[in-house]
């Protein structure tokens, strides 16, 4: 009887053990199929692998210490003031000023997700006189058609039908300038009024359609951006001021003119290509960042936009400068949100690799043989104020490159000169220094160079061992202390013998069509 009992209880222990084994093998199937499942469903819909928990992250990127930086790109007009501008000594008289912009806050270049919770309508409540001054180039520009047709089409030129405000202050369109990028430009134009307005004298004659020549490419934030500008800087009798101006045309963002095409300088922007998807692969975890930032931020994610650090960039700049949250995107289980420290991620990733950018010899020469034409024409209006005094502005409104090409040329090596902000400026001013003297020769004139209120005239190369003119001024810092400040001048003949003689050293070669040519 005991020994049946025993045989029983092994029956029945074996049974539940059985029991057992077998739902924990359902269990592990089950697991398993929808673990793989899952990763198909991922991957067909471009889902990036993720171990986040189904929770909402802190989707607002706040302004501190560790994101001031990125804060900054976006380049609030709170931010945008006078630096070295229009200081120089008594010595000098300002001859004339060559501006160059990049248009100020636009949407996004691509479709971005929850585009439609952007707000993009400026709030210029911080600065009561900024705000004053939008709502009077709003009345401005909307009473334009009363003005007389003709002289306001002159102005215009061949952006007549252009709009000049955004249709929606608080939509952000794709490509389009916002209320923001507008405001940028105001401000930008009040600040280069007081540094100059009153020094080249603009003042106190009647403005000529010589005195103030406008350049810009065919993009409608462009031809907003300049005309904001010249809305503040000419101010007083602005629509009189403005029909004596003839808006001008460039069909190329490196204003080239007719020193455009050059197979050559596309094989250095290959080269150039080539180096940062090269450094790129070799930081898989950024990679790997970008991929997935990108399939959330980016409603129809390409090939190129997975693999660009700084098309992602610009994209998130939309959310971040307009105080909108980071996107999201739901699949079947999980809700998975670009979090702040993707952004700070990326954005380091750019700043350093940026440094890195400065220095390369492919981008260099790139740069040289894109800025040629745009240089001639700089020279040409500089030798023009030099023997004829006039004009006395020239505003070129265009974009990151154009500055960045530019800077290029001028061998100017900074970060502020590489990825420019919105609504940045770049400005050369040519000074005389002999006044007195009534024949205009060239070695009495000089130029510096000002990025964002930043004398960078020193960083030229061909300028710093150049007979340069030394003088200082004065002015109080941020805890109201007075400083003394030098600075040096660049003589004008530096340029012209750069631009004749050394611009193509580097490609062996003597002339542009040459250069191009030359493999």
């Amino acid at each position: 009887m005991l020994t049946e009992m025993v045989r029983l209880s092994y029956q029945h222990r074996a049974f539940y053990c059985y029991v057992i084994l077998s739902v924990w093998i359902f269990l592990l199937v089950a697991g398993m199929y929808k673990y793989i499942g899952g990763n198909e469903k991922s991957s067909l819909q471009g889902k990036p692998p993720s171990d986040l928990p189904i929770r909402e992250f802190a989707r607002h990127l706040k302004l501190d210490i560790k994101n001031r930086k990125i804060f900054k790109l976006c380049n609030s007009p709170d931010d945008i003031k006078t630096g070295a501008e229009g200081k120089i000594d008594g010595n000098l008289t300002l001859e004339g000023i060559l501006v160059f912009i990049r248009h100020g806050d636009r949407g996004p270049l691509s479709h971005i997700r929850n585009i439609s919770t952007v707000n993009c309508a400026a709030d210029f409540s911080s600065s009561p006189r900024l705000d004053n001054i939008y709502q009077n180039y709003q009345s401005f520009i909307q009473n334009s058609t009363t003005y007389t047709q003709s002289a306001w089409a002159q102005f215009l030129g061949p952006f007549h039908g252009f709009p000049m405000l955004p249709s929606n202050s608080k939509e952000c369109k794709i490509g389009e300038l916002t209320t923001l990028g507008i405001g940028q430009l105001l401000k930008t134009g009040m600040l280069l009024r007081n540094a100059y307005f009153n020094k080249l004298n603009l003042g106190n004659t009647t403005i000529s359609s010589k005195d103030v020549v406008a350049y810009s490419t065919r993009y409608r934030r462009t031809v907003q951006s300049a005309i904001a500008l010249l809305y503040t800087f000419l101010e007083n009798d602005v629509f009189q001021n403005l029909a004596k101006i003839t808006m001008r045309e460039s069909s190329s963002l490196a204003f080239c003119n007719a020193d455009c095409a050059c197979p050559v300088a596309e094989k250095y922007l290959k080269q150039y290509y080539k180096e940062t998807g090269d450094r790129l692969k070799s930081h898989p975890a950024v990679m790997d960042l970008i991929k997935q930032t990108s399939n959330i931020v980016f409603e129809m994610p390409d090939q190129a936009q997975t693999k660009h650090p700084y098309t992602l960039r610009d994209a998130l700049l939309t959310y971040i400068c307009h105080g909108s949250s980071l996107p999201c995107i739901n699949y079947e289980t999980q809700r998975i949100c670009v979090k702040t420290e993707h952004v700070t991620g990326l954005f380091a990733y750019t700043e350093w690799e940026s440094r890195l950018n400065i220095k390369s010899t492919s981008r260099r020469k790139y740069g040289l043989l894109k800025a040629y034409g745009l240089l001639r024409n700089v020279v040409s209006h500089m030798v023009q104020m030099v023997s004829e005094s006039k004009p006395k502005i020239v505003l070129f409104s265009g974009h990151d490159k154009t500055l960045e090409y530019l800077a290029s040329a001028l061998g100017i090596v900074s970060d502020y000169a590489i990825l420019p902000n919105y609504a940045s400026r770049f400005v050369i001013e040519i000074c005389r220094a002999n006044p007195k003297n009534e024949n205009h020769e060239a070695h009495d004139f000089y130029f510096r160079v000002i990025i964002n209120g930043k004398d960078v005239t020193q960083m030229i190369p061909f300028c710093r061992n150049s007979n340069h003119y030394s003088g200082s001024y004065g002015e109080r810092n941020d805890d109201g202390d007075y400083m003394k400040k030098e600075y040096k001048l660049c003589p004008i003949e530096a340029i012209i013998r750069q631009i004749h003689d050394d611009y193509f050293l580097p490609f062996n070669a003597t002339n542009f069509k040459d250069a191009c040519l030359n493999h």
